[in-house]
């Protein structure tokens, strides 16, 4: 499984390139990740072809199982040294008395606090259209389905899984 994604992964970034220049990418990319044209089917061919060419360790231009078995035990052991540098970071953050161990308290201040955004006056203001003190039941779909609205983006009035996606994205 993990070799499937190392495969893919030029792939995956062709397409997260796409959906970096469209726009669409979780955080805005900076200008030096942006790339200049959207990708093309072109790029995507170069990217999987330059990936399989590190994985064809002998360049005899095919994959046989002792290059994925290598490839995928170098990808395996990249993810665990990532795994282990955010453990050990997130541990050194979290022991506040820098004792080697958590205790209770270091663990529960480190846990986010549970408090409302608004205050219930900030939210009648701003459900409250007509401004008469109150949220109607017209008012309260108001926001919701503006954004259904804008997610359904062929307009059928049913999001597709694809439509699902972008929202979640977002």
């Amino acid at each position: 499984m993990l070799f499937r994604s190392t495969c893919l992964a030029a792939v995956a970034a062709s397409m997260l390139s796409t959906a970096a220049w469209a726009g669409q990418a979780a955080q805005a990319p900076t200008a030096a990740q942006r790339p200049s044209a959207p990708p093309t089917r072109a790029t995507m061919i170069q990217n999987i072809d330059a990936r399989f060419a590190e994985l064809d360790a002998n360049k005899d231009g095919v994959l046989v199982t002792a290059e994925i078995t290598t490839a995928q035990n170098r990808a395996l052991k990249e993810a665990a040294a990532v795994q282990q540098q955010r453990i050990d970071t997130e541990f050194k953050r979290l022991d506040t008395n820098k004792d080697n161990q958590l205790s209770m308290a270091e663990f529960k201040a480190a846990a986010p606090s549970i408090r409302p955004s608004d205050t219930p006056a900030q939210m009648v203001t701003e459900f409250d259209t007509n401004k008469d003190g109150k949220i109607s039941p017209a008012e309260y779909r108001t926001q919701p389905l503006a954004t259904f609205d804008r997610v359904d983006t062929n307009k059928d009035g049913t999001l597709s899984a694809q439509e699902a996606n972008a929202l979640r994205q977002r």
